[in-house]
């Protein structure tokens, strides 16, 4: 009996502390569009190639890996290497009111506090619905997301 009562209160700890530290996370970017994909991708590529690979102006059959891995294709050495290096990818999304368009900037934190960045303007549509939304209800120009790499995403069951 004092058994299931120490199981049931450590259950109920763990759920506690679980429940707190999502709450005090960063939020994901837990959905996206293509062209968004298709940015991300780019950016990472293009910032990753020389510290991944280890080669300068890395020629498109070197990139070969790092595109896969960026793809959902991982190559093990590849996602082994950009572990080490980088700590955090952000998003940061700009809209004002008279803009069509959103600003959308890459910026790619590394271990050694370097950072990393690449901008380009995307159609609203292009955007992420969640995004767009944080956009109205917080009277913001400024929305900001952390990144998953594609081996870090949970995937839905």
């Amino acid at each position: 009996m004092v058994l299931a009562v120490a199981v049931v209160l450590g259950a109920l700890l763990a759920l506690f502390l679980y429940t707190r530290s999502r709450r005090a996370a960063p939020e994901l970017a837990r959905e996206s569009t293509p062209e968004l994909d298709r940015f991300v991708r780019d950016a990472l590529e293009a910032e990753l190639a020389e510290s991944v690979l280890g080669v300068r102006g890395a020629t498109p059959e070197e990139r070969r890996k790092l595109a896969g891995t960026l793809a959902d294709e991982p190559d093990v050495d590849v996602v082994g290497r950009i572990e080490e290096l980088v700590r955090a990818v952000e998003l940061e999304f700009v809209r004002y009111d008279h803009d069509a368009d959103v600003e959308t900037t890459v910026r790619v934190r590394y271990e050694d506090g370097e950072v990393g960045t690449s901008t380009r303007r995307l159609a609203l549509a292009d955007v992420p619905e969640a995004v767009r939304a944080d956009f109205a209800a917080k009277g913001s120009t400024r929305v900001f997301r952390t990144w998953a790499f594609p081996w870090q995403r949970v995937r839905a069951l």
